[in-house]
């Protein structure tokens, strides 16, 4: 029994994480139109990371401000709060199942 919750939890988180690499594959800041002209895995990393951070509370200011520094100091991008703040909105609502 023991077995089968830890294997459920285990793959309620990797779902999780898979619906925010999806939403992340829309958000593509970098503009490489991930599986077309970049591997389809290109933002993957970060989705582990954003799962910890709203499952344990962040608010979408936080996570608008998470995707922000991931786009500006990490990729070297220019920013563009307002599609970081609709991404942030839908990664919370995959992530906990409510609107924002």
């Amino acid at each position: 029994m023991a077995g089968d919750v830890k294997r459920d939890r285990k793959r309620a988180a990797m779902d999780r994480v898979a619906k925010v690499q999806e939403i992340l594959r829309r958000w593509d800041p970098i503009g490489v139109h991930p599986g077309k002209l970049a591997p389809a895995d290109e933002y993957d990393s970060y989705a582990p990371h954003i799962v910890s951070m709203v499952a344990q509370g962040c608010s979408q200011e936080q996570l608008c401000t998470h995707l922000g520094t991931v786009r500006t100091d990490t990729m070297q991008v220019r920013a563009n709060r307002e599609r970081d703040w609709e991404i942030a909105s839908e990664i919370i609502q995959a992530v906990r199942g409510e609107a924002v």
